[in-house]
């Protein structure tokens, strides 16, 4: 066994930061390291394997967006366990390649461990031997493909341990995940966030000047500077925020109508949501059915028929581009449409159903609670808390950058499954602005009166 601290302490490694501490301390195989530019992550992450390395017949790799990036904790490690081998008595390395304009970044040393660097640009070379240890270099620059499919299936095979440390970027959403797993304590994973004092030689003058710079709330300084997760940054759905659209899930009553929506995949997600129609036409998006497994029509239809018993089922709309695949689901049983497939439309009336406005709709649980705010702004949907696979698309997609040709322009970048499905959906709703007559908190407040005394209310819209 070797001494992690002892080996720290003899390479002049003086851990005072007590969050990078717990980062060294940490047993977790995943450990996630978020935080400001040049805040010593690279450095934190490349001291943690140093263990790992000097423990014979291992293999780790330094997998970064291209070799030029992987080479910054590879050049850590070398400066440590070759260059500096003599302070610790260690013996030459057998094979020592520290070249990354031609891709290579290599060390295997005379105990038999080896040290790769590699690039996601050539994802071919992350297809090899199984690996004890990887360090994904500005991992939120990374592809989620190339962890997922060539990276993770690598270590998992011999229980190895992944180190991700990144700057927030609005592109990492594979990362951004990690995290809030890590805070959940969930997968074995354990999540970081360190500020610019974990660097010591960190500049604070500059630190108040991009604070002026920029503001103290702007995304650039708070994603930048303060190391914080922030997708402000072309998402398609902008206004969605989760502390006024995500509410806890109710019972929705048997009596309101339900539209389904129904994206079909068999190598990508298929999915299948629900979303009630409220008293006041107001929509609320309260399960889905998210299944990545390339199950049949007919497996997809049980699971479908199963979540909508008692159910008003008014309507269930499919993927136009799907003809052959909502002929086969309404054999099973599922009557289905062909969706509208304007995208533009879709996703502007589905802006329009969450903007908050004066005449918006509360969230029915209120109701039995006394409204003051009555001049709060409103949406009129609203998506359970349950809908994770929904609210993960939300966060994340948006549009693509750097295409301004004609025909281009609605080209987006992240998941889409969920939210096409979502466009289906709302596109057979009219517009909010077009409902009539038109409900404002006021009447809801005396709608919500006449409900507890048994009454009607003869302006309700039926779904």
């Amino acid at each position: 066994m070797i001494d992690k601290w002892k080996l720290f302490k003899e390479l002049g490694y003086d851990v005072t930061h007590p969050v990078v501490k717990s980062f060294h301390e940490s047993t977790s195989r995943i450990k996630v390291a978020s935080a400001p530019r040049r805040t010593s992550k690279s450095y934190a992450a490349a001291k943690d394997v140093l263990v790992d390395i000097l423990t014979p017949g291992t293999r780790g790799w330094i997998v970064g967006p291209n070799y030029s990036l992987a080479e910054k904790e590879f050049r850590y490690i070398h400066e440590d366990l070759v260059l500096g081998r003599k302070k610790l008595g260690l013996p030459a390395p057998k094979i020592c390649q520290t070249n990354a304009r031609s891709g290579q970044l290599y060390i295997k040393f005379p105990w038999g461990s080896i040290v790769e660097g590699k690039s996601a640009d050539n994802p071919e070379s992350l297809l090899g031997e199984a690996v004890d240890w990887v360090i994904y270099s500005e991992a939120a620059q990374l592809p989620r493909h190339i962890r997922e499919r060539y990276v993770h299936p690598t270590v998992i095979t011999k229980k190895g341990r992944e180190i991700v440390p990144t700057t927030p970027d609005q592109g990492g959403e594979w990362v951004h995940e990690l995290v809030e797993k890590g805070e959940q304590g969930t997968h074995g994973i354990e999540s970081f966030h360190w500020d610019v004092t974990a660097n010591p030689k960190y500049d604070m003058e500059e630190f108040e000047r991009a604070k002026r710079f920029y503001g103290e709330e702007s995304p650039v300084f708070r994603e930048q500077y303060l190391g914080e997760w922030v997708f402000y940054g072309g998402r398609v759905y902008g206004t969605f925020q989760e502390a006024v659209h995500v509410i806890d899930s109710f019972d929705i009553p048997r009596d309101w109508p339900v539209i389904r929506g129904i994206d079909f995949g068999h190598r990508d997600p298929f999915v299948c949501l629900w979303c009630a129609v409220g008293p006041n036409s107001e929509l609320y998006f309260f399960d889905e059915y998210y299944s990545r497994e390339g199950k049949s029509i007919r497996e997809h239809a049980m699971e479908i028929k199963a979540r909508s018993l008692g159910r008003k089922i008014s309507l269930t709309v499919g993927d136009p581009s799907a003809a052959q695949a909502i002929d086969d689901i309404c054999y099973e049983g599922i009557p289905t449409i062909s969706g509208n497939n304007d995208r533009t439309a879709g996703r502007l009336r589905f802006l329009e159903y969450l903007m908050q406005t004066e005449d918006g709709i509360p969230p029915w649980p209120i109701r039995d609670l006394p409204i003051t705010q009555s001049q709060r702004k409103w949406p009129r949907a609203y998506v359970f808390k349950n809908m994770t696979e929904f609210r993960r698309e939300m966060r994340y997609y948006r549009w693509k950058e750097g295409s301004q040709k004609e025909g281009d322009r609605e080209k987006t970048e992240g998941d889409d499954h969920a939210m096409d499905t979502a466009r289906y959906i709302v596109n057979t709703r009219p517009s909010p602005y077009k409902l009539t007559p038109r409900v404002s908190n006021k009447s809801f407040i005396g709608w919500m009166g006449r409900m507890r005394e048994g009454r009607p209310n003869p302006n309700l819209i039926g779904g």
